[in-house]
């Protein structure tokens, strides 16, 4: 029997709303799963790269290897697998009781044959942009802290040094430099456009002073974007310089078919 994907009218005819399943077991399947996560306090959303995912792993692809295809990068994701012989009662008691494995889990997708179900429930690796503020606080806070701590970088012993206070015009070059960045869809601290660097980038918004930068990509949290700025011997000797006084930074998330599936940056200054 031919698989029956659960998607969307969309990947039938680009003209048409994203507004349907497309098969009778698929659609019943759906509102299984849909009543499963209600009962646990989810509010989940079906999801076209998810559905085609575990249309993939119908087809023996590991879960990896599907998600992958579909350039689905998952912050976390549970994927349950069953042969059900089409028997919804079965499938529904199978589901029930798993509330577990749905925290912090949005969206979903599942592809059956009416003989076997694979359904995906996950999270895209995304930072919550509404907390921004709390975000960038934490990363301040975690900079500072790594400051006064004094760190090995690579093979330099770098000495505790000076907290950095916060500037908004650094942190203002810093998200606009975030947002051609994914735009443009490149990587690296030359922009890509106007072959601007950290320090004229900064100086045209009226800072000052000298200018470095720190770039880290796919981190979900703060404290991921500082361990791993800590770990590359050039960031982190970057963030430990005693030079440095003034800080912003920004962050945002990438879009299907960018590089990366988040973006953070540090911007350091010296005093004027």
């Amino acid at each position: 029997m031919r698989p029956a994907l659960l998607t969307l009218a969309l990947l039938l005819t680009a003209a048409r709303a994203a507004t349907s399943p497309t098969s009778a077991q698929a659609q019943a399947i759906s509102r299984i799963a849909q009543a499963t996560y209600s009962a646990c306090g989810q509010q989940v959303r079906l999801s076209t790269p998810l559905s085609l995912a575990a249309l993939d792993m119908l087809h023996g692809h590991t879960s990896d290897q599907a998600l992958q295809r579909h350039a689905y990068r998952s912050w976390k994701a549970q994927f349950y697998t069953a042969t059900y012989h089409g028997n919804l009662s079965w499938l529904r008691t199978a589901l029930a009781n798993r509330c577990g494995d749905w925290t912090d889990l949005d969206e979903y997708g599942l592809a059956t044959d009416d003989t076997r179900v694979v359904l995906i429930t996950a999270r895209e690796d995304a930072v919550d942009l509404r907390q921004t503020d709390r975000w960038l606080s934490e990363f301040l806070t975690l900079t500072n802290r790594a400051r006064f701590q004094g760190q090995k970088c690579g093979t330099t012993l770098m000495n505790s040094t000076t907290p950095l206070t916060w500037d908004p015009v650094l942190a203002r070059a810093g998200a606009t430099y975030l947002q051609d960045m994914v735009r443009l869809n490149f990587r690296g601290h030359v922009h890509a456009g106007d072959g601007s660097t950290p320090l004229q980038r900064a100086a045209r918004l009226g800072y000052p002073g000298g200018v470095g930068e720190n770039l880290q990509y796919n981190a979900v949290t703060p404290q991921e974007a500082v361990t791993s700025l800590l770990g590359s011997p050039e960031h982190c000797l970057n963030l430990m310089n005693p030079a440095y006084t003034r800080f912003g930074a920004a962050v945002t998330n990438g879009r299907p078919g960018t590089l990366f599936a988040t973006y953070w940056v540090q911007e350091f200054g010296t005093a004027p």
